[in-house]
C-alpha cells in the first residue's frame, strides 16, 4: 500500500475532487470503507474539512485501485474525440463534394447553399434553444455531444466505466463543467467539419469548372437578387465577391454567366460558408471554452451531502470546530477542591466538547443532572444556568483525544468560579491508535489552571461516586 503523502503521483485540483466524489459514491452504494489509516493521514492535512476529505479520498483511491480512473476516462475521451474529429473532417469534405459534384452539370446555387449550411443552422438553432431553456434541457451538450458519449461508451463497455463521468457531474459545479465541455466539443467538431468543407470547396473550385444557376417556376428574378444581396453583405465586408443583379439574372437564364460570373458565385458561396458556418462555431467554441474554464475554477465538493457530512466529526476534532473564542485567562479561578463562598443547590455534570462517538449522558447517569457544551450558545446557556443556580458539585467531562485549547480551559475556569467544588474527568474510552489519548497534556494544562491531581477523577465510577457524595452527605 502506498500512502498519498509518500506517493509520487501528483493530482490536479480537478482530479482530487473527482476522486473524492468517486469514493463518496462507492461508500454510499456499498457501505463505508475501512479508513483508519486514511483518517490518520488526513489528520496531517491543513485544518479544513474539504482538504482533509481530499487527502482521505486520495489515500483510499490509491489503496482500492481507483486513482487512475479519472485519467483513464480522460484518455478514452481523447481517443473518442480524435475519432469524432476524423469523422467530422471526412463528413465536411464529403459535404463539399456532394453539393458541387464532378462539374458535369450546373450547380443549383440554392441547393448548394442549403447542403453546406442547412444541417449546421438547424442544429445550431436547437442548441441555442436548449441552452436558453436551462441545463435540464441540454444535459449532454447537443446531438453531437450525445453521439460522442455513445462513442465513448462503445470504447469501454464495462459497467464501471461510466462511474467517472457520473462522479464528475455529481460535483458541485460538475454539471456546468460537463455541459460547457460537451458544448465546446460540439462546436469544435462542427468547426472542423465546416473548415474541411471550405477547404474541399476551395480545392474543387480551383481544379474544376463549375457553372452556377438558380431555377424556379413561380418566383421572379428580383427575389433571388435580393436574397443574394442580403446574404452577401457580411461576406462582402470581409472581401468576398458578391454577384451583381445582372449576374444573378443571367444565372437564372443559363448556367454560363461567363468567367466573371462563375468567380463571383464561387466567392459568394465560399464566403457564406465561412461567415455563416465556420465563424459562428468558432465564436461559440471560444465562449464555451471560457465558461468551461470558469466552471472548472468553481468546482467544489458538496459538503452538505450525507457522505461528506458524516466525515465532519471524524476529520475535524471538536476543539477545532469550536475554536478559541476567548483570550487566555489571567488566572484560572481556583482549584477544584478549595472552599467557595457560594451555597450550592445540586450536583451537575457537564460534557465539554465531547466526541459524538462517546455516549452522554452515560447509561447509569440517567438520574443525574447533566449538560453538554459543544458550541457558543450551549456555553452561554450553561454559564447562565450555573450563575443562577450554583452547583454544589460540578463535574467537567472532557475528551482525552482532543488537545486542550484555550477556549476549553477558559470555560473550565468560568464554570469553576460558579460552583462550590469542581472536579474534572478526562474521559479516555474513545482513544485508539488513530486518535491517541492526550491525558498527560490535559493534566499539565489543568495543573497550570490550578486543578491538582486531587481534582481529577481517574474514571467514570469515581466521577459518579464523587457526584453522588452530595446525596450521600459525602
Amino acid at each position: 500500500m502506498t500512502l498519498p503523502s509518500s506517493s509520487h503521483t501528483r493530482y490536479s485540483r480537478l482530479e482530487s475532487r473527482w476522486l473524492a466524489e468517486i469514493v463518496r459514491r462507492h461508500e454510499e452504494a456499498s457501505g463505508p470503507l475501512e479508513d483508519s489509516a486514511a483518517l490518520s493521514e488526513a489528520q496531517q492535512a491543513p485544518a479544513g474539512l474539504e482538504d482533509r476529505i481530499l487527502t482521505r479520498a486520495r489515500f483510499l483511491a490509491e489503496r482500492e485501485g481507483w486513482a487512475q480512473a479519472p485519467r483513464q476516462w480522460l484518455a478514452r475521451a481523447r481517443l473518442a474525440s480524435a475519432l469524432a474529429a476524423l469523422l467530422a473532417l471526412v463528413a465536411g469534405g464529403g459535404m463539399a463534394w456532394g453539393v458541387l459534384g464532378d462539374g458535369s452539370r450546373s450547380v443549383n446555387i440554392v441547393w448548394a447553399l442549403a447542403g453546406l449550411l442547412g444541417v449546421h443552422v438547424f442544429s445550431l438553432m436547437l442548441w441555442l434553444v436548449a441552452m436558453a431553456a436551462g441545463p435540464a434541457a441540454a444535459p449532454a451538450g447537443g446531438l453531437l455531444g450525445r453521439a460522442w458519449l455513445r462513442l465513448l461508451g462503445w470504447l469501454d463497455r464495462r459497467p464501471e466505466a461510466t462511474a467517472p463521468l457520473a462522479a464528475l457531474t455529481g460535483l458541485s459545479g460538475g454539471g456546468a463543467l460537463a455541459r460547457w465541455g460537451l458544448g465546446m466539443l460540439t462546436h469544435a467538431l462542427w468547426a472542423l467539419a465546416l473548415a474541411a468543407a471550405a477547404l474541399a470547396l476551395l480545392a474543387l473550385l480551383a481544379t474544376r469548372r463549375y457553372g452556377f444557376a438558380w431555377e424556379t417556376t413561380i418566383l421572379p428574378a428580383d427575389v433571388f437578387v435580393a436574397f443574394v444581396d442580403l446574404l452577401g453583405r457580411l461576406p462582402a465586408a470581409l472581401g468576398f465577391s458578391v454577384p451583381d443583379a445582372a449576374t444573378v439574372v443571367a444565372s437564372g437564364e443559363a448556367a454560363g454567366a461567363g468567367e466573371a460570373g462563375r468567380r463571383a458565385w464561387s466567392s459568394w458561396l465560399l464566403g457564406c460558408l465561412l461567415v455563416y458556418g465556420l465563424l459562428p462555431r468558432l465564436l461559440l467554441l471560444a465562449a464555451c471554452a471560457g465558461l468551461w474554464a470558469r466552471a472548472r475554477a468553481r468546482l467544489r465538493l458538496d459538503l452538505s451531502l450525507p457522505g461528506y457530512a458524516r466525515l465532519r466529526t471524524r476529520l475535524l476534532p471538536e476543539a477545532e470546530r469550536l475554536g478559541v473564542r476567548d483570550p487566555a485567562p489571567a488566572a484560572a479561578g481556583r482549584s477544584g477542591g478549595r472552599p467557595h463562598p457560594l451555597q450550592g443547590e445540586h450536583a451537575l455534570a457537564v460534557a465539554i466538547e465531547l466526541g459524538e462517538d462517546l455516549a452522554w449522558p452515560l447509561p447509569g447517569w440517567a438520574q443525574r443532572d447533566t449538560a453538554r457544551v459543544d458550541g457558543r450558545e450551549q456555553r452561554r446557556a450553561c454559564l447562565r444556568r450555573c450563575e443562577q443556580h450554583p452547583p454544589s458539585r460540578l463535574l467537567a467531562v472532557v475528551d482525552a483525544r482532543v488537545t486542550p485549547d484555550r477556549g476549553s480551559l477558559v470555560l473550565l475556569a468560568e464554570l469553576s468560579a460558579r460552583a462550590v467544588e469542581t472536579r474534572v474527568w478526562v474521559r479516555e474510552e474513545g482513544a485508539d491508535a488513530l486518535r491517541p489519548s492526550r491525558r498527560s497534556a490535559w493534566e499539565a494544562a489543568l495543573a497550570e489552571q490550578g486543578f491538582d491531581r486531587a481534582a481529577l477523577c481517574p474514571d467514570g465510577e469515581s466521577a459518579l461516586a464523587w457526584l453522588e457524595g452530595e446525596a450521600n452527605g459525602g
